[in-house]
């Protein structure tokens, strides 16, 4: 009987040390929460920018640096509200 509780006891502390190993492990990320939330925010921007940039000099023909112009999005925006 002594064998079989020395057993218990043993498997019930493996298991208490692979739980404060799981614990640690997720308190110690590589790359935190709000950093990913930063750097696919950033992701997200950059393929906007491409995209207009693709869109208004490729296919409509105009200049890449006009994207950043605003009035170039005054005229895009009065477009969309007039029509």
């Amino acid at each position: 009987m002594d064998v079989a509780n020395e057993e218990q006891n043993g498997s019930e502390q493996t298991e208490s040390k692979e739980r404060t190993e799981r614990k640690r492990l997720s308190n110690h990320r590589r790359f935190p929460i709000l950093l990913r939330v930063i750097v696919v925010l950033l992701l997200a921007f950059v393929m906007l920018a491409i995209g207009a940039i693709i869109g208004y000099s490729v296919i409509g023909g105009g200049e890449w640096k006009d994207v950043f112009n605003i009035d170039t999005w005054r005229h895009i925006t009065d477009f969309w509200l007039t029509s």
